[in-house]
């Protein structure tokens, strides 16, 4: 077995082609070093897969949980989302050429379906050689990526920091915790408080409800709730992505096939669901990839939507309960969760889910002032929308209704405004129902 001193160093020290460097470098204000940040292409993809590896140990992490062949897989994953989701790499160069700080960044995409266009940036494999540190070299590096996300039109940018040192760089940049949320799946959790206990015994049901692991037939139905998570939360279907269920369901059966994704579903005494999840692994960029190092794994929670009628009886908490033992089961060491609304990130954090080193930031589509002293929202995730759920609407054009759900559209006009009290105007809306005092 190939050791990990064994592996193929990179000369980080080589020449660069004078045609990448920039006619003015950065001086540093605390010494006379000075740097060029400057655009790096493919030619530079394998100094980006070192310097992740040279970060990785800086950051106290053991050589021996990098596989053998990380840098392969590492070139590889650079090269697709080079083709795939606008990569593009930066490198700082010192006045001889040498390589001393590099990241890469690229549009964020994988852990949940894509519900809208609207774009999102991420970074990974921020590095600076140790002897160029405090000199400037990361922020000057990340001004670069964030110039590049608003050039591809990116509102926000998101990022899971390495470090307290990177944190208060990302600080100072405007990031801030947002509705990007991880779990440590490695404690037990006590599911309605959020304390890490052990022996704790699961919350109670609804004596009609029972909680049990989708197969394929439901991605429909688990398509149709992912869409209602977005509708309550204030998304108006016209921003959503060209045919969304559709998208969703070939995130979904993509996921099952190379991302162990697993589905729950709650149905009723009459076999209605009533309530979805799903997780599944993330292949995501730097240490999130747990193809290329052993140590981190990370299962994403999405999808988490509950009947109206049937909140605040436990569903939710239970549903939860059963993707943490699921993720625990295939090895995953934090779980990922992604807020869509205030509402959905008190769930979260009831379970223990916390931002941690999850890190966002509002670009605005404009130039402003990156210097910032807080972060712009506390909610900033990308809760693309900050509201909890509200009170969205649709139109009849807009919804198709299933079998089920004409079924339940006639329980709820037969018990005149018994049940439609109960539910949102979200919902009333996606079920084609008029507000309560109109029935009858």
């Amino acid at each position: 077995r190939k050791s990990f001193s064994k592996l193929p160093r990179v000369n980080t020290r080589r020449q660069i082609p004078s045609s990448l460097m920039m006619d003015e470098p950065t001086v540093s204000l605390h010494t006379q070093l000075t740097y060029n940040v400057v655009t790096a292409g493919p030619e530079m993809d394998h100094v980006i897969a070192e310097n992740w590896r040279e970060q990785w140990l800086a950051n106290g992490r053991p050589a021996s949980m990098v596989t053998e062949d990380q840098m392969e897989k590492m070139i590889n994953y650079i090269m697709n989302a080079r083709e795939k989701l606008g990569h593009r790499s930066f490198v700082a160069l010192s006045p001889t050429g040498e390589v001393v700080g590099s990241a890469a960044c690229q549009l964020w995409c994988g852990p949940i379906p894509q519900p809208t266009e609207k774009k999102v940036g991420t970074v990974w494999g921020v590095f600076v050689s140790p002897k160029w540190r405090r000199q400037g070299v990361a922020t000057q590096l990340m001004e670069s990526v964030m110039g590049y996300w608003r050039s591809l039109g990116c509102e926000r940018g998101v990022l899971l920091c390495a470090s307290e040192e990177a944190r208060r760089i990302y600080e100072r940049l405007g990031f801030g915790e947002g509705n990007v949320m991880l779990l440590d799946l490695k404690q037990p959790c006590d599911l309605l408080t959020g304390e890490m206990i052990a022996g704790k015994e699961p919350c109670s049901l609804p004596g009609d409800v029972v909680i049990s692991p989708a197969a394929e037939d439901m991605d429909a139905q688990v398509a149709r709730h992912w869409r209602d998570v977005w509708i309550e939360s204030g998304v108006p279907p016209s921003e959503f992505v060209p045919k969304m269920e559709e998208h969703t369901m070939e995130f979904i059966t993509a996921a099952r096939q190379r991302l162990e994704y697993q589905a729950f579903v709650a149905r009723d005494a009459t076999g209605a669901v009533v309530g979805s999840i799903s997780c599944q692994v993330w292949e995501g960029p730097g240490s999130n990839n747990h193809t290329w190092q052993r140590l981190i794994k990370i299962g994403v929670v999405w999808g988490m939507y509950v009947w109206t009628s049937h909140r605040r009886q436990g569903i939710e908490a239970r549903l939860l309960e059963q993707v943490v033992a699921r993720l625990r089961a295939i090895g995953c060491t934090k779980g990922f969760a992604y807020a869509a609304s205030s509402d959905e990130a008190t769930a979260f954090k009831s379970i223990g889910f916390q931002p941690h080193n999850a890190m966002v930031v509002e670009l605005d589509y404009q130039q402003r002032p990156l210097h910032s002293d807080r972060a712009q929202s506390p909610l900033s995730p990308m809760d693309l929308w900050r509201r909890p759920r509200a009170e969205a609407t649709l139109t009849a054009d807009d919804a198709i209704l299933t079998a089920e759900e004409e079924a339940f559209v006639a329980s709820v006009r037969s018990s005149g405004a018994k049940l439609a009290l109960q539910m949102s105007p979200a919902r009333l809306a996606a079920l084609r129902l008029p507000p309560p005092p109109e029935l009858g």
